[in-house]
């Protein structure tokens, strides 16, 4: 069995998919800095960067629960997609009218 340092993600995310609670970490700390990297592109009202990282981390939870090892798509594209949408979501709702003071 492969170290959890050494796996490749679409190893770590089948290991997380059994209850591998230490794949899951690992892979949150592998994704972190992508996460950040994301986060940074945006700007949400009322917000500050914590929370466009949080909200990129809720991304990539779903990716992880939603990753399908026998699509084309390698984990890192999947990961980066849902993040992005996760982020991209997040602004749409702090700024849309209904959130807006009157």
């Amino acid at each position: 069995m492969k170290d959890l340092k050494t796996a490749t993600d679409e190893e770590l995310v089948e290991k997380i998919k059994n209850g591998d609670d230490k794949a899951e970490n690992e892979l949150f700390l592998r994704y972190k800095d992508l996460v950040t990297k994301i986060s940074r592109g945006y700007f949400i009202v009322g917000g500050d960067i914590e929370d466009l990282i949080q909200e990129g981390m809720i991304g990539l939870y779903k990716a992880i629960k939603h990753f399908n090892n026998s699509k084309t798509a390698s984990f890192k594209t999947f990961a980066s997609t849902c993040i992005k949408h996760q982020i991209q979501s997040a602004v749409r709702i702090a700024s849309s009218a209904k959130n807006q003071v009157l």
